[in-house]
């Protein structure tokens, strides 16, 4: 007896599990065109890392700039030396491209006032192809850099004022020898000496009131960027 009755329990179990694979919900199979916008699987999301506004890191330009010759919207290069970290994770690896333009240079003029350049970069490219807008600028340059150049507080390179006594005793003494010409040429016996003084006194203009130093930055030089803004990555590695 209690054999049967295990028998039409072990049945009864049975068919109710067969029913329940009847009645579940049949699946529908959707083509890739059908999906809803912005929908991906699971398996194609790739995680992202968020760099913060401020970071730095070491670059190397690759584009040489020279006041003389640079023109604002000219394209400037760079790569990235040392991988920018986020939480231990490598968000900018190294050789991720930065490219920008120059966005305003003005060349070297007299009384000694320098050269000055500025750019900035708005796009980086990851070694796998991915690009992202970026807004970064620069932030310094290291100790093997030009040492006419510096950078100011707004990232703007600018040249020195080429000033020095040396320079300045020089030109006052040529100056002198061009204000005596004035008395020479009251004789026609000194007439003669009016073109050495009046070499002399431009010798001493050239002395006195040169030009300041242009900005001149060779390709492969190290320098320091920092981030405007944040700037998101996907990173597959």
């Amino acid at each position: 007896m209690g054999k049967k009755i295990l028998g039409v329990i072990a049945t009864l179990l049975l068919v109710s599990a067969a029913r329940a694979q009847d009645i579940s919900a049949p699946r529908v199979l959707m083509h890739r065109s059908e999906l809803p916008r912005g929908f991906a699987p699971a398996r194609e999301i790739t995680p992202t890392l968020t760099v913060p506004a401020e970071t730095e890191d070491d670059v190397d330009l690759l584009s040489g700039i020279h006041t003389r010759i640079a023109s604002v919207d000219d394209p400037i290069i760079a790569r990235v030396v040392q991988p920018v970290l986020v939480n231990g994770q490598v968000a900018l690896p190294s050789g991720t491209l930065l490219d920008g333009r120059i966005t305003a240079v003005r060349s070297a003029r007299r009384l000694h006032r320098p050269g000055e350049l500025a750019f900035r970069f708005e796009q980086i490219t990851l070694p796998d192809g991915e690009s992202e807008p970026v807004t970064a600028v620069l932030a310094g340059l290291d100790n093997f850099a030009p040492p006419n150049t510096r950078v100011d507080a707004e990232g703007h390179l600018r040249g020195t004022r080429a000033f020095s006594w040396k320079g300045l005793a020089g030109g006052f003494g040529a100056w002198s020898a061009f204000a005596g010409v004035k008395y020479a040429v009251a004789s026609t016996a000194a007439l003669s000496s009016f073109l050495p003084a009046t070499g002399a006194g431009v010798l001493g203009f050239e002395l006195l009131w040169p030009r300041g130093n242009d900005v001149h930055v060779p390709p492969q030089t190290r320098c320091r960027i920092r981030l405007s803004y944040p700037v998101t990555v996907r990173v597959p590695w």
